[in-house]
């Protein structure tokens, strides 16, 4: 009895239960679409360059004289007629003082020398005076003008050395190089400081001589610094006109907006046009999916999802530009619900947008 309940046990458990449904597959996955679309469109590539100021200049002084104040740094950026330095004037005031006094004095001098000719004028008509001592003494009052002139000129002189004792900024920048320190005594000429112009900053960047075609000056330009993490536009203005003897290079001058705080020769990538204008599909960054150093993107294809190779020329914004040939316009992509899609597993559009 004991040997036919183990029998029985054993077909009850290998017997299969009848109307069991099979295994299914993967569910249906929630997606969303975006319709491709087709754009004429420059291809462009990704150079690096650098930042360096087209306009600088080492401020000097156009006098001597002890050194006051210094109001800048290094890295310091200036405005168009800040003060920069500022020399000690003691002397110049006192000499200033001096020949206002001295202007005063002869001011007292003409005036009576003035009263003394409107006498004499008075006299020669009762002919009561000579006519020469009229004339010395005219004589004597022009000279008197003529050295009050000379000292208002002489007074003009010191107080533009005054003013000239005063450096400011030429133009907006940013400080290069500091050369000077308070209590320097400096001689006309001498370098206090080198100030990059911000409204001539360019990116220096080398290309083939082969891309020249492409570009013309005025060309927008998408510049990244990468110090800031910031994307600016820039503008193509020219070439520096020397190529490498070597690698047949040259430089492109590329503007860019002035920045805060910038160094020269920092690091950039500017996006340079390498191709003609010709039909490129815009795809939604979104849609773009990068497995072991390949980037694809699904599609739909009898409600299944369905991979295709992509080769990426360039980003702009929040879409990539492609010249796959499997791809084309009016496809769906999906952009939502495609980072744990398998290949051919059903799906459930939600919709396309645009």
């Amino acid at each position: 009895m004991k040997h036919v309940t183990i029998l029985l046990s054993l077909i009850f458990f290998t017997v299969p239960v009848f109307g069991q449904p099979a295994l299914a597959g993967p569910a249906p996955a929630r997606v969303l679409t975006e319709t491709l679309v087709e754009q004429d469109k420059t291809q462009f590539t990704p150079m690096q360059g650098i930042l360096y100021f087209d306009t600088a200049c080492n401020a000097s002084t156009e006098v001597g004289g002890l050194v006051s104040d210094v109001y800048f740094s290094n890295g310091a950026t200036v405005k168009k007629g800040d003060i920069l330095v500022r020399l000690n004037t003691d002397f110049t005031d006192q000499d200033i003082r001096l020949k206002q006094t001295q202007i005063q004095r002869l001011d007292l001098r003409i005036e009576h020398a003035k009263k003394d000719l409107e006498r004499y004028v008075k006299l020669l008509d009762q002919e009561a005076a000579s006519e020469t001592d009229f004339e010395h003494l005219s004589y004597a009052h022009k000279e008197l003008v003529k050295e009050r002139d000379a000292l208002k000129v002489n007074l003009g002189k010191i107080r533009l050395k005054k003013n000239k004792s005063v450096i400011r900024a030429p133009f907006d920048g940013i400080i290069l190089e500091k050369d000077v320190d308070l209590g320097n005594w400096i001689q006309p000429g001498k370098s206090l400081c080198k100030i990059g112009s911000t409204g001539d900053l360019f990116v220096n960047v080398p290309v083939n001589e082969s891309l020249l075609k492409f570009l013309e000056p005025g060309t927008p330009i998408k510049v990244v610094l990468h110090a800031f993490d910031r994307e600016v536009t820039g503008h193509m203005e020219g070439i520096l006109p020397r190529a490498c003897e070597k690698t047949k290079n040259v430089s492109l001058k590329i503007r860019i907006p002035a920045q805060a705080a910038v160094a020269e020769n920092m690091s950039a990538t500017a996006y340079i046009p390498t191709s003609q204008r010709k039909k490129l599909k815009k795809i939604p960054r979104d849609a773009i999916i990068r497995r072991q150093g390949k980037s694809f993107v699904y599609t739909v294809i009898n409600d299944k999802a369905k991979s295709l190779p992509l080769n990426i020329l360039f980003f702009r914004g929040a879409y990539a530009y492609t010249d796959t040939a499997d791809l084309t316009a009016g496809m769906a992509v999906i952009v939502d619900g495609n980072q744990r899609l398998m290949e051919n597993q059903p799906v459930n559009n939600l919709g396309g947008h645009l």
